[in-house]
């Protein structure tokens, strides 16, 4: 046999030391991708495969980063719009600068692919549409979207929803558990159809765009046991431009006013503007002072937008149109609400600012 020379006995070391590093080296196989990741089943009844581990969340709408706000606000991958000074006013500190990318057709996508969130949400209402939107949108992104129901008696599911998703699901059933005891009190005020009051529900700061019945943006008016004043039924959704003459002719019992978020208008001061502007005077609302402004601070209670927000906002029209026949306190109510969904406590200054639309 005979003897290795030196360059023989040099590529044999290498070659020990390569194999041993590649039987040493990590593999890649199925079992572990089995581990990083789950498929899960959407609210929309996809199945959609997730990371076990979700460390942050695209919204792609309003909607959708109020869930993950009130549900994992660490989770939030950040904004659809910059917070207005209404928003600023409720939401502590530490979320008021997280990024913002825009929504709709103004989203910043390459800034989200970039920012490479676990997962993508999508809230609304479910149906084919919103199934091909999220199918499309993940494939754009390569990155998972998972559906949620967006309709407001839907809310209590999609909280235990989002928190086995997230791994929150204490606070998840915490929200989810508030959320069915509203909609279980209100149900139970059970209005008589003839003791039912006519609602006007006005958007813009000249109060004239509106939400008609069966719009999913005039929902609460509904649940709260009232009849709404616009009895158009333009489907899910939409939102419409009156004149003030078709307002006129309506003559609603009670008008609610919401302002202008984007231009930090409240829904107190529309309120004002409506009754002090000579042309509606002749209301029944106005004779009788009951044009309200909407409370807007962090969210709208009434739509702007038609989120899990609105949950404070059943008990707090249903309080304003039936005090007598409330099995709670209003003003209890909001409290633990801001605290269970917006992580704030509210000073008895902040809950008279909030109602009065200094927020």
């Amino acid at each position: 046999m005979r003897h290795l020379n030196g360059f023989e006995r040099a590529g044999l070391a290498l070659l020990l030391v390569l194999t041993l590093l590649t039987g040493c080296a990590p593999r890649e196989n199925t079992s572990q991708s089995t581990r990083e990741n789950r498929e899960i089943t959407d609210m929309a009844g996809r199945q959609v495969t997730v990371p076990v581990q979700i460390d942050s969340v695209f919204p792609t709408g309003p909607n959708s980063a109020i869930y993950l706000y009130t549900l994992a606000p660490d989770r939030l991958l950040g904004w659809n719009y910059p917070l207005n000074d209404q928003e600023k006013s409720i939401l502590p500190e530490q979320y008021h600068t997280l990024p913002v990318y825009g929504m709709g057709d103004a989203v910043s996508y390459e800034a989200v692919i970039a920012a490479a969130p676990s997962l993508v949400l999508n809230t609304g209402t479910i149906n084919d549409k919103l199934i091909s939107d999220c199918d499309k949108l993940s494939r754009q992104l390569g990155i998972p979207v998972v559906a949620v129901d967006g309709d407001l008696m839907a809310s209590p599911q999609a909280y235990r929803f989002l928190g086995e998703l997230l791994g929150a699901q204490e606070q998840g059933e915490l929200l989810a558990g508030y959320a069915e005891r509203t909609l279980q009190d209100i149900a139970g005020l059970n209005i008589p159809e003839e003791e039912r009051v006519r609602v006007y529900y006005g958007n813009g700061e000249d109060s004239l765009e509106t939400a008609p019945a069966g719009s999913s943006h005039a929902q609460i008016i509904e649940l709260a046991g009232a009849a709404n004043a616009a009895e158009l039924e333009l489907g899910d959704g939409a939102r419409i431009r009156i004149s003030p003459e078709q307002l006129l002719a309506w003559d609603p019992d009670v008008i609610l006013t919401v302002g202008e978020p984007t231009s930090n208008m409240s829904g107190s001061s529309a309120a004002e503007a409506l009754r002090s502007d000579p042309v509606f005077a002749s209301l029944s609302a106005v004779q009788a002072g009951r044009v309200y402004g909407v409370p807007n601070a962090p969210f709208g209670w009434v739509d702007r937008p038609p989120g899990p927000n609105r949950i404070i906002g059943l008990r707090w029209l249903s309080g304003l149109l039936y005090p007598d026949r409330l099995n709670f306190d209003v003003d209890e109510e909001v409290r633990q609400f801001f605290h269970l969904f917006y992580h704030v406590q509210l000073t008895n200054q902040q809950l008279e600012q909030l109602y009065s639309g200094a927020l």
